[in-house]
């Protein structure tokens, strides 16, 4: 643990200290307020720090996939019964004694009609809601068939009372691929710390790219600058290495001969997400004229065997089966537990919000403390309010 996360715990300890010499010495402090003070501190402290480190650690990163089948579940009304309850209460000498009537009402709710596509990224799979019209074009070219899918699932625990009650699912009966892509999220040491690894400085106007987040799930923008393959070509390469390779292949053309580009880009992106293998490449006069390709990998070979590909083919679609050969054969994602042993410290801000919201907290919280009706005789004391 860092020195600076041990402070986080050490400036909890003030109040807990504070609090231990009031305890001591006034009578309206009683032992309960003191350790709940103290756990209020430590758990301002606890939750701060893991606020502070979730921020400065949490990325994501880019899955590939593709869509499995898409499913039509059509309107269908619901019959359920829902519970009342009404207290009363009647009061018989000094006894109350409360009387509980329950009753039931039959009710009836729509479940309106929607369409969903099913995607598959290998170890996962993920629902996404689609249109109408996506579903019709997904259906026809999966060969236009349509499948029982059996019956709707009740999820309120009701009865079915109108509607259709099937779901109609069209499966892949053409082999036809719809390439996607999602994103998730996790832990980063190496975005916190970026000083242990050996990034270039990128100046401020240096003309490098923000990393795709693909916000269109069935096309994403992996593709970036100087465009000479297809975007669906592309993904259908990435639909095919992501699941059994674990790889999100990036691919960006600068139409310049400046070969510090690369670096810069590598720098700005810190390396690349956990699982990004991005193939840089300056284009001029319809050729190639360097290449550099970074991420985190086990196998550097990879990279340097991609940049050679690069360099020696012309840049359209039929150099993607070669890419897409040599990652097969060479690549193997990096073991990020290997980079556990970086310490994260927290940053300037997350002290000041500690120290600020300690002082608020305690503050309060003593205040409330010393003019309560609490004291170590366990008596209500009125007269200090008056």
């Amino acid at each position: 643990m860092s020195n600076g996360i041990y402070l986080f715990y050490v400036i909890a300890t003030i109040p807990a200290v504070i609090g231990a010499i009031l305890f001591m010495i006034h009578k309206d402090v009683v032992w309960q307020e003191w350790i709940g003070g103290t756990l209020l501190a430590f758990a301002v402290s606890g939750i701060l720090h893991g606020v502070a480190i979730y921020s400065m650690t949490d990325d994501i990163e880019c899955l590939s996939g593709k869509i499995t089948h898409v499913t039509h579940s059509p309107s269908w009304v619901e019959e359920y019964q829902q519970r009342h309850s009404q207290t009363t209460y009647t009061k018989i000498g000094k006894t109350t004694i409360a009387n509980t009537r329950v009753w039931y009402t039959t009710e009836h709710a729509t479940h309106p009609e929607h369409w969903d596509a099913y995607l598959t990224f290998g170890e996962f799979q993920e629902t996404k809601d689609i249109s109408q019209q996506t579903f019709e074009a997904i259906k026809k070219n999966f060969g236009d068939k349509i499948d029982d899918g059996g019956k709707q699932s009740n999820s309120h625990g009701g009865h079915f009372d109108g509607g259709d009650n099937n779901i109609y699912q069209a499966n892949n009966n053409t082999g036809y691929i719809y390439p996607v892509t999602t994103i998730k999220h996790f832990e980063n040491k190496i975005k916190a710390a970026p000083t242990l690894f050996s990034f270039v400085k990128v100046p401020s106007n240096c003309p490098v790219y923000n990393w795709p987040e693909n916000p269109n799930w069935m096309a994403s923008d992996r593709l970036i600058g100087v465009k000479n393959v297809s975007p669906r070509e592309f993904d259908l390469m990435n639909s095919r290495l992501g699941p059994n390779k674990l790889v999100n292949v990036i691919m960006i053309g600068f139409n310049s001969t400046d070969t510090m580009l690369g670096e810069y880009q590598e720098a700005k992106w810190c390396g690349g997400r956990k699982n990004d293998l991005v193939i840089t490449y300056g284009f001029v006069s319809n050729e190639v004229v360097w290449a550099k390709v970074f991420g985190w990998t086990e196998r550097e070979m990879c990279k340097r065997n991609l940049e050679t590909i690069m360099l020696t083919n012309p840049i359209n679609d039929s150099i993607l089966p070669l890419i897409e050969k040599e990652i097969k054969a060479t690549y193997l994602i990096k073991d990020w537990t290997k980079f556990s042993y970086i310490t994260v410290e927290p940053p300037k801000w997350a002290y000041i919000v500690l120290i600020s919201t300690m002082l608020i907290t305690q503050i309060g919280l003593w205040i409330w403390f010393m003019f309560n009706n609490f004291t170590k005789e366990n008596e209500r004391i009125y007269s200090k309010f008056y």
